[in-house]
């Protein structure tokens, strides 16, 4: 029987960026992913009523603030927890914390009394900056503390995986890997290590078609929850039509990431940018590139950014073209940023290999 503590417990994870490989790492070939200083928060304590007050305070290009309670009345016919009283404008907005619960409830038998659960993000939402898997890291991670759960990191990192797989159907192991250790990963047949690299300093465009407001469109929502499932479905099907083309492309993509590695390692700048404008063609070529994120890369290399490619998932015309791109800025980083800003994008400054998981008692 755990002892809930009578405080606070913080958990705060960083984002990610995959630098070289998206896409491509889904068939074996080689990844690198990054964590960056831009970070989610989740912090735990008790209250009074029982069951779970769950309060999103701020997450960027969403401007979601919402209350949603749980308690004994709000269970089904087998007594497992719903979350969810407002099932129409919820949804999957916080689904990653609701199996987060779940999955604490059913492994560990934890989650009695009053709880109350305050999200805090850095990271824009469907941006392929990680947002779910950080979500899913820190809910767990902070919960397990709260209720006096014993773990340690790899412990998190599956759990969090676990859950992400079980919300989306299927994720990648990189996303869990990078909220909970920070750093670099590489990626290879599903092999995630851990990879010791100097920090970049980094721009991170951020292309959103939801309005900052509370009037969001719930269907909107949704599809952008299976953005990524839905363009990886659509790559796959390319693939087996032009199987001997993709073929090349793919194995022209793994040596970009080995190379992009030594470029790192050798702090070569210049043949990094290089290999960014590379794979970003190779993505293009793939068609994972919407409009909107291929001006946003022609645009930040027209400005002087010695490489700038897609991030993530890429995006789709229909919902958008949501989605970021990822920028090595040299000098030129003001430049880029102010153009970012007039075409209507979100521009950060970010550096790469971050620390990953902190937990603190507040």
């Amino acid at each position: 029987m755990y002892n809930k503590m009578e405080r606070k417990i913080r958990a705060s994870v960083p984002a990610k960026v995959i630098l070289f490989g998206e896409h491509f790492v889904v068939y074996g070939k080689r990844a690198l992913a990054t964590a960056i200083n831009r970070r989610l928060t989740v912090d735990v304590s008790s209250r009074e009523k029982k069951g779970y007050h769950v309060k999103i305070e701020n997450i960027p290009t969403f401007g979601i603030e919402m209350d949603l309670e749980v308690g004994k009345e709000d269970r089904d016919e087998k007594g497992k927890a719903l979350l969810y009283k407002d099932y129409e404008n919820a949804t999957k907005a916080i689904a990653y914390v609701r199996e987060s619960i779940r999955y604490l409830e059913e492994r560990y038998g934890a989650g009695e009394g009053g709880v109350e659960v305050e999200i805090k993000s850095q990271i824009p939402l469907s941006a392929g900056l990680g947002s779910s898997a950080a979500t899913c890291v820190a809910t767990i991670a902070a919960l397990k503390e709260y209720f006096g759960v014993s773990s340690d990191l790899e412990g998190i990192r599956e759990d969090a995986h676990r859950i992400e797989k079980a919300v989306q159907g299927d994720a990648s192991p990189v996303d869990t890997a990078i909220s909970t250790y920070g750093g670099y990963v590489s990626v290879e047949k599903g092999e995630v290590r851990r990879l010791r690299l100097a920090g970049l300093n980094l721009i991170v465009g951020c292309v959103s078609s939801i309005p900052l407001s509370m009037g969001i469109d719930t269907k909107k929502v949704s599809e952008l929850s299976l953005k990524t499932k839905k363009i990886v479905a659509e790559v796959k099907g390319r693939k087996g039509i032009f199987k001997s083309i993709f073929d090349c492309i793919f194995d022209a993509a793994d040596e970009i990431t080995v190379q992009a590695i030594r470029a790192i390692e050798e702090g070569d700048f210049i043949k990094l940018g290089v290999l960014m404008n590379i794979n970003h063609g190779l993505l293009d070529a793939i068609g994972v590139v919407p409009r909107g994120l291929s001006e946003l890369v022609k645009m930040s290399q027209a400005s002087g950014a010695l490489g700038a490619k897609v991030t993530g998932a890429g995006g789709l015309e229909e919902i958008g073209g949501v989605g970021s791109v990822l920028v090595l800025p040299g000098e030129s980083g003001e430049r880029i940023k102010t153009a970012m800003e007039i075409a209507g994008a979100l521009g950060m400054d970010v550096k790469t290999g971050g620390e990953g998981l902190k937990i603190d008692a507040v």
